[in-house]
């Protein structure tokens, strides 16, 4: 019997596989070691206030995304806000969630909002995210990341 041969919707490795949309799972966002769970990040996110993007804010947010352009044409664009997290010692904001959908904006020139949280908040979530043992030494590792306590634009 021949195997299944799974394939992501629209021929994009952005998007979920065919076929898997009824196979529970989560969204994770991954950088230099840590993993940020998405549903866990969108329920600390609510009720907090939107912040409309700037040029300025997208070139920090958007610094550790993977853009892929041809996700670009099809990433729905209703899904509402991103969300950015404050990494400790000054080490940046990145985009965890709505990174293709905030550059759609920006081609379509249409504004695009976000949910900032604190760097406390930021911690909280990862806690959340990989438990908080592994999460506190990945916190205080990245004292020894290149950008650490480095003036932020």
């Amino acid at each position: 019997m021949p195997k299944p041969r799974f394939a992501h919707h629209n021929n994009c490795p952005r998007c979920p596989i065919i076929g898997a949309e009824d196979i529970p799972g989560e969204e994770y966002f991954d950088i230099w070691g840590m993993r940020f769970s998405i549903a866990i990040a969108r329920k600390i996110a609510a009720g907090h206030p939107l912040i409309r993007a700037t040029a300025d804010n997208f070139e920090q947010w958007l610094g550790c995304a993977h853009i892929e352009k041809q996700h670009l044409d099809h990433v729905p664009t209703n899904k509402g806000f991103g969300i950015v997290i404050t990494l400790p010692f000054g080490i940046g904001t990145p985009m965890i969630d709505g990174n293709h959908r905030a550059v759609t904006a920006v081609i379509d020139r249409k504004p695009f909002f976000v949910v900032v949280l604190s760097e406390q908040e930021s911690l909280e979530l990862l806690r959340l995210s990989m438990g908080a043992e592994l999460a506190d030494q990945c916190w205080r590792e990245m004292r020894t990341h290149p950008s650490a306590n480095q003036t932020q634009r």
